[in-house]
C-alpha cells in the first residue's frame, strides 16, 4: 500500500476511472480522466461492496470521488 499525505496532491494517470460512491458502496457517477490529474488526496479506505479494493478519495470539481489505489501515484514520482 502506497503512503500519502491527507491535503497532498497525487497523480492521476489519463484512462483511470474516478467513482462517486453512496454510503453502502454503491456507484452513484463516475467519470474517466482524459488527461492526466493532478488531484487533492483525502484518504484511502477498503471497500467490500467495491470488490473488496483498496480507494483514494480525491478532491475533484468541488466532490469527493474514489479511486483505485493501483491508479494513485505520487506526483513527480517515478511510477509517472
Amino acid at each position: 500500500m502506497r503512503v500519502f499525505k491527507k491535503g497532498e496532491y497525487v497523480h492521476i494517470p489519463a484512462g483511470s476511472v474516478a467513482y462517486r460512491l453512496n454510503d453502502t458502496g454503491a456507484v452513484t457517477s463516475f467519470f474517466k480522466a482524459a488527461e492526466p490529474l493532478a488531484l487533492m488526496y483525502l484518504g484511502h479506505r477498503r471497500v467490500p461492496e467495491f470488490a473488496d479494493s483498496n480507494i483514494c478519495d480525491v478532491f475533484y470539481e468541488g466532490k469527493v470521488y474514489s479511486v483505485i489505489e493501483a491508479n494513485v501515484y505520487e506526483m513527480g514520482g517515478r511510477d509517472e
